[in-house]
């Protein structure tokens, strides 16, 4: 699998972890699609879901509304996250750009010490506050999309 697809309803905590032994791991009772490439996940109806992918993948795209995401150990090519409502995000050890895609929205990512990252703010009426210096030359790219959201980045403590 290299494309995942992840839509979540209805759950306010969400933890996605890197595997490095390759496996997939999901809540028993999801709905589970695939084809070559492609695994689609659908999650509804559960306060707090935990997802392990492999560590290394390619592209990752999670559908969230009202939720706190934690994500750890994993890099990717791509790793896009529509939300609605108000999100928070936590990052630690991860590598790769974020696309973020709100509209009305407002999300918090959470940073940890060390982490190198640069910003890109699209769409109308979005900004981005951050009061921790960016590395223009940075792989982890932050692009926020959509519009009349706010993203703020935060060190975590």
């Amino acid at each position: 699998m290299n494309d995942y697809d992840i839509r979540i309803k209805n759950s306010t905590e969400v933890n996605l972890f890197g595997t490095t032994d390759n496996t997939i791991t999901v809540p028993a009772n999801v709905k589970l699609d695939s084809d070559l490439n492609r695994l689609d996940i659908d999650i509804k109806n559960q306060d707090t879901v935990k997802i392990c992918l492999p560590n290394k993948a390619e592209k990752v795209e999670l559908n969230i509304t009202d939720s706190k995401l934690n994500i750890h150990d994993v890099s990717y090519d791509e790793f896009e996250i529509d939300g609605k409502g108000k999100i928070t995000i936590d990052i630690r050890n991860v590598s790769g750009p974020i696309d973020i895609n709100m509209i009305g929205g407002e999300a918090e990512l959470i940073v940890h010490e060390g982490y190198s990252f640069r910003t890109v703010c699209k769409g109308k009426n979005n900004s981005i506050n951050s009061n921790i210096p960016e590395d223009n030359g940075s792989l982890n790219v932050i692009e926020l999309n959509g519009k009349d959201t706010v993203l703020n980045i935060t060190l975590a403590e």
